[in-house]
């Protein structure tokens, strides 16, 4: 019996120094760092701040003692970038060692997960090179009809609910429409999920954010060896079936019914069935998709395209809300812009809206969708002006949410103020830090694709409302710090008032 409890004190002793010997990282490379606990290190989801407002917190308080600073994740040590010229070189200038993000990932129990984002080296370049072309302007172009039937059943919708209480939640119903938007133009399906809150795919799209397991993904993020044989995996189990069999009836509907529609589903389905042109330089590039890798682009794109946007146009609708001045500026120029042309809505015309894309762009400049971006040093790394060097490995955490919200680089960063990107041009957006959709060759590619559904839904929201705050109205903003991207606590209540 003694010696049992002094064999488990031993072990305890030894761990103990262990992780100690661990947290003692960046002090033996005389780095500053944020002072970790065990056993979640400086990166504690769900307590009470977001990953972004730790980062600020840190950077504001370490970014005079050089350009980078550090922090943990359970043990692991992870570096964090003050400097805006250094973060600038990591995501363009040096993609050749920071190219992945090193995201886990196990295509055999967690398909879904095998996608864009999550994929690094050859195969995501190979990839990237293959998804671009349903991307372009002109494709974006071509969807825009589709954009607009959406838009008009949530006008219609929505006029219908402030019948009955004018206080609605914005955030859940600029979440329907990007849902039913995602819906038709990727999977080629009426959602309906503005005239159905419970439609299978918006309880699947919100189950994949609210139902991920934090023990599992604990596991993933920082055993991932562990985690892959005891075949753990981040996207819950019915949200992986249930998008699978959607694919899979997609497939065989268009396929039995020769249906083309040139939207993303089709591209993949075509890289499926290795389809032949007449150009055999593009033949000789096309490669065969199995159902859970059609499955997987698919459900990035779904999630990213209904979560991002969805998040960019709930806080703008807040912010010019809270704002009125603003909000009358924008609806100004869109009903002007729309009078030329004979009020339809159409491409040019949105492209023409250069108050609403700066509101749009201040938007997500205070609450960027990610809070923080994630690259992982595929090879040892010497940071400039520095004696530390980056070992291979390491991830290393550009704090978007910080550089955003600092002073220095912002004057009054709580301030909506959409003057600040009056001269927006990309040399502008380096020189401050400002990376909505990422930069460099890893930046995101549906871009083009979520300005338009985000400027769609916002033209014919303010076109048909005017918004203000209501009893219901939590601002400041409260964010789910469960979550890693920057979305709210609760819903985004407004008052509607129909024009």
């Amino acid at each position: 019996m003694i010696h049992g409890i002094l064999l488990l004190l031993a072990v305890c002793a030894i761990l103990y120094s262990y992780i100690k010997w661990c947290y003692n990282y960046w002090a033996r490379h005389g780095i500053k760092y944020s002072e970790p606990s065990f056993p979640y290190g400086t990166l504690i989801l769900g307590k009470e701040l977001h990953w972004g407002e730790i980062a600020l917190r840190d950077y504001l308080k370490y970014k005079s003692f050089g350009p980078i600073y550090g922090g943990f994740t359970f043990t692991n040590p992870m570096v964090y970038i003050n400097d805006k010229e250094l973060a600038k070189n990591i995501l363009v200038k040096d993609f050749n060692v920071f190219y992945d993000r090193g995201i886990y990932s196990n295509p055999h129990d967690d398909p879904l997960n095998e996608h864009l984002f999550t994929l690094g080296g050859p195969k995501w370049q190979k990839l990237r090179q293959k998804l671009t072309p349903v991307f372009t302007s002109g494709k974006i172009k071509n969807m825009l009809p589709m954009l607009l039937k959406v838009g008009h059943n949530m006008v219609d919708t929505l006029k219908n609910e402030i019948k009955i209480d004018k206080t609605v939640d914005m955030k859940e119903w600029v979440a329907r429409f990007t849902t039913d938007v995602i819906g038709t133009c990727a999977f080629g399906l009426e959602c309906n999920s503005l005239k159905d809150p419970n439609a299978e795919f918006r309880v699947m799209g919100k189950k994949s954010f609210t139902d991920i397991n934090m023990f599992s993904a604990f596991i993933c993020v920082n055993f991932p060896k562990i985690a892959l044989k005891l075949g753990l995996g981040f996207t819950p189990k019915p949200v992986t079936k249930f998008f699978i069999k959607v694919v899979e009836d997609t497939i065989e509907y268009r396929e039995k019914n020769n249906i083309t529609r040139n939207d993303f589903m089709d591209l993949l389905i075509k890289m499926r069935n290795k389809d032949k042109s007449n150009d055999p330089e593009k033949d000789q590039d096309l490669e065969g998709f199995s159902v859970y890798e059609i499955a997987a682009q698919a459900f990035v794109f779904f999630l990213a395209g209904f979560e991002t946007s969805s998040t960019v146009v709930s806080y703008t609708l807040l912010e010019l809300a809270m704002n009125q001045e603003i909000q009358d500026k924008v609806r100004t120029e869109i009903n002007q812009v729309l009078k030329k042309y004979d009020n339809e809505i159409t491409y040019d015309a949105i492209q023409e809206m250069t108050y609403l894309e700066q509101c749009i762009n201040e938007s997500m400049r205070k609450y960027p969708t990610l809070a923080v971006l994630m690259r992982q040093a595929m090879q040892d790394y010497a940071v400039p002006n520095s004696k530390f060097t980056i070992p291979k490995g390491m991830f290393t955490i550009i704090p978007s949410y910080a550089f955003n919200h600092d002073a220095e680089n912002w004057p009054e960063p709580e301030k909506f103020d959409p003057d600040r990107f009056e001269k927006m041009n990309s040399s502008f957006a380096q020189s401050k830090a400002f990376y909505p959709f990422g930069d460099g060759p890893k930046n995101c590619i549906g871009e083009r694709f979520g300005k338009i559904q985000t400027k769609v839904g916002l033209v014919m929201l303010l076109k048909n409302f005017k918004f203000s705050k209501s009893s219901k109205t939590v601002f400041p903003v409260q964010f789910n710090t469960r979550l890693e991207i920057l979305s709210t606590k609760d819903g985004i209540y407004l008052n509607a008032e129909a024009l």
